[in-house]
Order: C-alpha cells, then sequence, then structure tokens
C-alpha cells in the first residue's frame, strides 16, 4: 500500500517523514543545497497490521507541482501537512484539489512543527485545516499536532495512519496493471530502467507492455522492488514501488 504526502512548500513534508521512517526522501544534490524537495521521493514504513508500506514525499513548491501529481498517482493515504505556525497556505489549498480529484478516499492531517507554536497558534491552525477541508470528502479527517524535532505526536500519528490503511484496504482498483513512469534512466548491461509506483493491477517479471503515448511495445526483463534494498521480484502488485 502507499501513503502520500502533500502540503505547501517548508511544511515539513520530507523532515516528518524522515522522523517516521529513519529515511531522507531528498536524493538530488540540489534538493541538498537548496533545502527544498524538487522531485518525488520514497521510503518505507512497518506496520505491525500491513507490514512494509511505501511512502511517497512529494514536493510542495508551485513550479513542480506536475511533479507532485505523479507521486500523488496510487497513493492510498494522502498526509496533509500543514505548518502549526503559518496555517493553511496556497500549495495546501492546491494539493487538496489535486486530492479531490483523485481516488484517494483517506487522508490524515498533521500539524507539524507544532514545537514552534503555542496552544492558540495550534488551534487557529487546525481551524484553518477544518475550513479548508469542510466541503471536501476529507472534511472529518484527523488532525495530529506533531513535531519531527521533539518527536511529539508521532505514534499517534503513526496509530491514524495505520486506521486509514486498514479502511483503504478495500480500496483496489482492477484492470490490467498500469505504471505511471516517474523516472527513466540508462543502466550499462542492463538497458533503460524506469520506475514508478504501481497503480493498477499485478505485473510479473517478462511481461510486456505499451508505452504510451505512442503505443509502442517494450519488453520487461527484470523486476526489483524500490526502495526496499533493490531486491529482485517474481511479482508486485498494486502500491509497489517498482523498477523495471
Amino acid at each position: 500500500r502507499m501513503i502520500g504526502t502533500a502540503g505547501h512548500v517548508d511544511h515539513g513534508k520530507t523532515t516528518l517523514i524522515q522522523a517516521l521512517t529513519g529515511i531522507d526522501a531528498d536524493r538530488l544534490p540540489e534538493e541538498k543545497a537548496r533545502g527544498m524537495t524538487i522531485d518525488v521521493g520514497f521510503a518505507y514504513l512497518d506496520f505491525p497490521d500491513h507490514g512494509r508500506v511505501s511512502s511517497v514525499d512529494v514536493p510542495g513548491h508551485d513550479k513542480f507541482i506536475h511533479n507532485m501529481l505523479v507521486g500523488a498517482l496510487g497513493v492510498d493515504v494522502a498526509l496533509l501537512c500543514v505548518s502549526a505556525d503559518e496555517g493553511v497556505m496556497p500549495q495546501t489549498r492546491e494539493h487538496v484539489e489535486i486530492l479531490s480529484l483523485l481516488p484517494v478516499n483517506h487522508l490524515v492531517v498533521a500539524l507539524t512543527r507544532a514545537d514552534l507554536a503555542d496552544q492558540d497558534m495550534r488551534a487557529l491552525a487546525g481551524e484553518d485545516v477544518r475550513d479548508l477541508l469542510k466541503e471536501t470528502r476529507f472534511a472529518d479527517a484527523p488532525i495530529i499536532e506533531v513535531s519531527a524535532l521533539t518527536r511529539e505526536g508521532l505514534d499517534a500519528l503513526v496509530a491514524e495512519l495505520s486506521r486509514a490503511l486498514s479502511s483503504a484496504t478495500g480500496n483496489e482498483r482492477s484492470g490490467p496493471w498500469y505504471l505511471p513512469i516517474d523516472r527513466a534512466f540508462a543502466v550499462k548491461g542492463h538497458g533503460v530502467v524506469v520506475t514508478g509506483t504501481l497503480a493498477q493491477g499485478k505485473v510479473s517479471v517478462g511481461e510486456s507492455a505499451v508505452l504510451e503515448p505512442g503505443g509502442e511495445a517494450v519488453p520487461g526483463r527484470s523486476l526489483h522492488s524500490q526502495p526496499q534494498g533493490y531486491r529482485s521480484l517474481e511479482a508486485a502488485g498494486r502500491g509497489s514501488r517498482i523498477l523495471r
């Protein structure tokens, strides 16, 4: 299954994912230099009731909204990050609008950077979020105050994510397997490798594919998991991060 972040730039999405998983999802040198997520990044979290669940971290900056959309495809539970010391901002609204258009029915809100906000600021930010969500299907989403620095609220957040994943268990989509490609590169001795989150169906080693747009038939020689040690797979199901 797949958890995906959403939220305004600098509202602590990547920092929160790292606090939850121990994995820094920012992999590009430019992201390190600028302190800002540019491309989608990936981590995973182990749940007692759900096993290993992939997590996709998306950019919050408006210039990279197309990257956010790629990352949001195939998400079962959205994790909306709203800074407790700033409240709802432009990309918060934009990301909620995008999620409303996608088949994502479960949302958990993290009021991040709670260590920078007093109780009055936290309450105002919470009211801001409730006002944003009241006309959406996410109106009853739980709101958890968290701090990646002090680790306040992280256990409560994991519990809410687990509950949301349980509710999303029956949210499978049937049909042929479908892999939105978010990265492509060449590896010596292997040829072109693509990565993505399997949005639908099940894929096995050796299955051929059709590249769209254009309808070009392409072979599939191998299948690996990502980011779980890049181990070889015989098959993968919806929500899996794979290299092919």
